[in-house]
């Protein structure tokens, strides 16, 4: 019998991820607050956002696999969350035009049973074409650049600005799969024999 896993996130997106991966899960939304100003290395802040996630869900468990995750962009030495408003979008993607940011995604995953933690992090550099300022213009009033860091939805109409993404796919998408599933796979627990 598989072993109870949370996943400490209300983000559709992961969800769909772990149900690509054949796990059976259920979702308990973090309360965490986060403060993106504790540290300065984007690689530790987005670990440690991920693990304040995943340990605030994993209080509530006895016997439970909790998977913590947190994503966002960092460009020139920034970090860029969602827009303020439609001017806030069209600046950002107007820095984006023609360059590369970066999409990190913390890892964190807590055995409630035993203790065990693992905290890791995935990351890619998305590349955006030249863009004119017509194209920025008709993707900003899709309204799709609101409810996105760094000011784009890769997966949906934005798919067509992007020249090219090197690294891990998935962190990008919100979840490094690769990752979860060595880290899973530590614990006991293999994403590849579970049987539906």
């Amino acid at each position: 019998m598989q072993r109870k896993i949370v996943l400490a996130s209300k983000s559709e997106i992961r969800k769909v991820l772990l149900e690509q991966i054949g796990l059976f899960f259920e979702v308990r939304e973090s309360e965490y607050e986060e403060d993106m100003s504790v540290m300065s290395d984007p690689y530790e802040l987005v670990k440690l956002l991920a693990l304040g996630k995943a340990q605030d869900v994993a209080k509530h468990y006895d016997d439970a696999i909790i998977i913590g995750a947190d994503t966002f962009v960092f460009f020139e030495d920034k970090f860029i969350g969602k827009p303020k408003d439609e001017e806030d979008a069209k600046r950002i993607l107007t820095n984006f035009s023609g360059k590369t940011h970066n999409i990190v995604t913390g890892l964190a995953i807590i055995d409630t049973k035993t203790g065990a933690i693992i905290n890791d992090f995935g990351e890619a550099r998305v590349t955006f074409r030249k863009l004119t300022s017509e194209e920025i213009d008709d993707y900003v009033a899709t309204k799709e650049s609101m409810n996105f860091a760094g000011a784009y939805g890769f997966k949906y109409r934005a798919a067509v600005l992007i020249e090219k993404i090197d690294g891990d796919f998935y962190s990008v998408v919100g979840l490094p799969l690769n990752k979860l599933h060595l880290a899973l796979k530590k614990l006991g627990f293999d994403t590849l024999k579970i049987i539906n």
